[in-house]
């Protein structure tokens, strides 16, 4: 069982400045986290390998050397674990040979028994030991060819390649998502302490002894949880590979798109890797207040039906909305900007339309990682804008009133085909969607939208959090429009631009009123007076 002592203590902007000598230098750093995360407020970054800001602190790998002056003169120590203390004097590989030397030679120790074949690893390009190498490392190796490597693995495992070198097991299947190189392992034991301490299952483990350690499962248990594919994030070499992206594309050959996951009314913040017009995979984006740097399994595997059974776009001019009261539905995957258009129609419409919104879906539990289990996205979103974000029910009773039903990202029919089926007596159903779903079939006229991660635009989470989508250029067709444009069309005052839909939003929500695109970071804005 590896060892680890606490979680670390990152700084935030009400962190108090302490004054601290780096390389001779006064600077002000965060006095309450540690110091490898206070030089990198202050612009120094240090290499390390097996610490990770949101995992217990194990300090095993040596990376992070620095010098510390103390009683005893300078000593090595590690910065992962090294508390920042006022007046302490810090040297860096700037002004301390001893450091550079020191990093230099456990880069080395750590790649003597590492196998060099970062042409064909699927981590290249993002591999941290390469990363550590190149700023670290020794420039050439001085291991002796008649030497060989002693690699690391699994004795079940190991084979004899056609040079007649002992390797270690290679591609071992432990799990239904991940694959094992363990010869690519450092043994950072990162992955042992996701599975225990974020994920609360403790389904890995350092196997051996010194130079024979390995990862491992339990015996005759597979790793298998909602939240295992993170360990092929937070794994710093090749070791641990996902089986859906395992050599499917170069990772310098994708793009990168920040945006949110609207599966769930967190919000989980995500990079949308993507490249030829397809998403290649969905990648969880740090932030702290949300979902640090997780991502569930079902949020990631998500993006492999965004292409599919997708709805042509059809000139809006085909839609006819009729004399008669109209409800307008809004699933909870719609922007703010959706909404603002929808209160457009709606008071272009004057007292025959009334706004629903909601889900047929049962709302579940929060797993206290990167899931509130509310399947209704922008449900604070509706709040704020003044739209029922849980009157469907009062709809179904109603439908006798109606001529016409609008839904904007509501699959009614296919989220519960019984709760749903009271809506087939209204006449008119006009779906507007990004898939041929179950209410699209069901629909008079169905419109193709974008979907959501085609789209720019904003919601607020669960925690009241406002957050920004960015549109991946991915839209199976150029003539795909957002719900906002379509609706503020049917209005009489089209919205082309997704910024002007948002400063709409700001006339009906008085606080959204201060923000713009440009004043919302990366991370979100909290709302002020929004019920959490």
């Amino acid at each position: 069982m590896s060892n680890y002592y606490n979680m670390p203590k990152l700084p935030t902007e009400n962190s108090p400045k302490v004054e601290i000598f780096v390389d001779d230098r006064p600077v002000m750093v965060p006095g309450d986290t540690n110091l490898l995360e206070a030089l990198k407020a202050v612009g120094i970054e240090t290499p390390h390998i097996c610490y990770h800001p949101y995992l217990p602190v194990s300090g095993n790998c040596r990376q992070c050397l620095v010098e510390q002056e103390g009683p005893r003169g300078r000593m090595l120590v590690i910065s992962c674990y090294t508390p920042v203390v006022p007046g302490m004097k810090i040297y860096t590989p700037a002004s301390s040979e001893r450091v550079k030397n020191a990093r230099k030679a456990t880069q080395e120790f750590m790649l003597v028994n590492h196998p060099l074949d970062c042409p064909i690893c699927d981590k290249a390009g993002e591999c941290t030991l390469q990363e550590n190498f190149m700023e670290a490392g020794q420039n050439e190796s001085r291991l002796r060819p008649e030497v060989g490597k002693n690699y690391h693995g699994n004795p079940d495992h190991q084979f004899v390649d056609s040079k007649g070198q002992v390797r270690g097991g290679k591609h071992v299947d432990i799990g239904p998502r991940i694959l094992l190189d363990e010869e690519r392992c450092v043994q950072c034991d990162r992955c042992v302490r996701f599975m225990r301490s974020v994920a609360g299952d403790e389904q890995l483990q350092l196997a051996g002894r010194a130079d024979h350690t390995y990862i491992s499962t339990f015996p005759g248990e597979k790793l298998d949880h909602e939240y295992d594919l993170c360990v092929t994030d937070i794994c710093p070499t090749g070791a641990m590979t996902a089986k859906y992206f395992r050599f499917q594309k170069r990772v310098w050959l994708l793009s990168h798109t920040p945006t949110v996951s609207m599966d769930d009314s967190l919000g989980a913040n995500i990079w949308l890797d993507h490249a030829d017009g397809k998403i290649w995979r969905m990648m969880p984006r740090c932030n702290p207040q949300v979902n640090r740097s997780w991502l569930s399994n079902t949020s990631r595997m998500a993006f492999q039906t965004f292409s599919e059974n997708r709805l042509p776009a059809i000139d809006a001019s085909a839609i006819k909305i009729g004399e008669g009261k109209v409800a307008i539905v809004l699933g909870g995957t719609c922007t703010i900007e959706d909404l603002a258009a929808a209160r457009m129609l709606k008071d272009s419409l004057g007292g025959r339309a009334e706004l629903f919104g909601g889900t047929f879906r049962a709302v579940g539990k929060a797993d206290g990682i990167a899931k509130s289990g509310d399947p209704m996205a922008n449900r604070k979103g509706f709040k704020v804008m003044g739209v029922g974000d849980n009157n469907l029910q009062d709809l179904v009773k109603r439908v006798s009133e109606f001529e016409t039903l609008i839904t904007v990202n509501a699959d009614l029919f296919g989220e519960d085909a019984a709760a749903a089926s009271p809506l087939e007596k209204i006449k008119n159903r006009i779906a507007l969607s990004a898939f041929d779903d179950a209410t699209a079939k069901k629909a008079t006229v169905a419109f193709g939208i974008r979907h959501w991660s085609e789209v720019q635009g904003t919601m607020v989470n669960s925690l009241g959090i406002l957050q920004k989508l960015n549109a991946a250029p991915t839209a199976p067709e150029a003539e795909l429009r957002p719900a906002y444009e379509v609706l503020s069309q049917l209005s009489g005052t089209a919205i082309t631009c997704a910024s002007k839909a948002f400063k709409k939003a700001g006339e009906y929500a008085s606080v959204l009123a201060e923000y713009s695109y440009d004043n919302i970071k990366s991370t979100g804005a909290l709302l002020n007076g929004v019920e959490v």
